[in-house]
């Protein structure tokens, strides 16, 4: 049951995004809600699952050549590895180093080392990639190239399809791309309902909020993780019963941590309410130390995709927007 969330502190320069014609497939699940993105403008880059695994990886060019990286809304950066990255040309610079953490809390270092990302029709150079050289043991991440980050996938206005599995790029023909591209923003036709997403902090993770029990629960949303996990502490402050689970978490450092079942009755995010919402708890020590909500209170836990694909979700880090359920139909035209 692997998952991952990484929190880096570091200043990174501007994206310098550019249209161009080259990437990889650009195959098309029809949808309605694919329809009306096509007459905003965006272009559909096919996403993977890997055997095993049920979050979405793509196909990507990083100085012209393909990776795959995995798609991953709880990363703040993009990272290759770093031997990956040197065979490419890219440079590490040795002047600046970069701490990040897993969910668990071990500390990773990186470096950054700039390159051209291309994403369907956008390039992006001097995209600043993390680059760290492979893990000895099995990791969150370890069967991918690399992770796109939130940088990435905000810079280039990407919205993540979790309904079909598709990454939705702005084209020449979209408004929000003509000079440069800016975030799309609200938009009808997208969902049921359009959550509004709050960033953690100082930090440019996102957060979403629902009710349970007339209690504020806040998440932070990752695509990176395979299911939704829940702070054993935020589990026993709401008197949350759990059973024994045969799982156990494996973060982005490779650490490991048992977990617990719950079941939450009657969760409300927005207007869409889960009867039946299970999760894994697990104490989130390190997470809850970093990421604060708007009223500085420790996150409750992480949204995986077990909800955002069950919640037909639409992810918008640029415009900060969670896009859940199919949208009315008479909100189609």
């Amino acid at each position: 049951m692997p998952r991952v969330l990484r929190f880096v502190a570091a200043a990174l320069s501007a994206l310098l995004l550019t249209q161009c014609a080259l990437g990889p497939s650009r195959h098309r699940i029809a949808s309605p809600r694919g329809d009306r993105l096509l007459s905003l403008g965006y272009e559909a880059l096919a996403l993977q699952k890997s055997p095993g695994d049920t979050r979405y990886s793509g196909e990507f060019l990083v100085n012209g050549a393909e990776v795959r990286f995995l798609i991953d809304s709880g990363a703040n950066n993009t990272d290759l590895d770093y031997e990956l990255a040197t065979s490419f040309g890219i440079t590490p610079e040795k002047s600046i180093k970069v701490i990040s953490r897993g969910a668990l809390g071990r500390p990773v270092t990186s470096r950054i080392g700039r390159g051209t990302l291309g994403a369907g029709p956008v390039t992006a150079t001097p995209f600043p990639f993390m680059l760290a050289s492979a893990p000895q043991r099995h990791t969150a991440t370890s069967r991918y190239d690399g992770q796109m980050g939130l940088d990435a996938l905000s810079g280039l206005a990407a919205l993540v399809d979790l309904q079909t599995g598709q990454l939705w790029i702005p084209g020449p023909r979209a408004k929000n791309a003509k000079h440069d591209i800016k975030a799309l923003e609200l938009r009808e036709g997208l969902g049921f309902d359009a959550l509004r997403l709050r960033k953690a902090g100082h930090l440019p993770h996102l957060l979403v909020e629902c009710s349970y029990a007339g209690h504020r629960l806040t998440w932070v949303v990752d695509t990176g993780a395979e299911v939704t996990v829940m702070a054993s502490e935020s589990v026993a402050k709401l008197g949350i019963k759990t059973s024994p689970s045969r799982s156990k978490i494996i973060d982005a450092s490779g650490d490991r941590a048992p977990v617990r079942t719950a079941i939450l009755k009657n969760v409300v995010f927005g207007r869409l309410v889960v009867s039946e919402f299970q999760v894994a708890a697990t104490p989130l020590a390190t997470i809850r130390r970093t990421f604060r909500d708007r009223f500085d209170r420790p996150v409750d836990g992480i949204i995986g995709m077990d909800f955002l694909e069950e919640s037909s979700a639409l992810l918008d880090t640029a415009s900060k927007i969670l896009y859940v359920g199919d949208p009315p139909r008479s909100r189609l035209n």
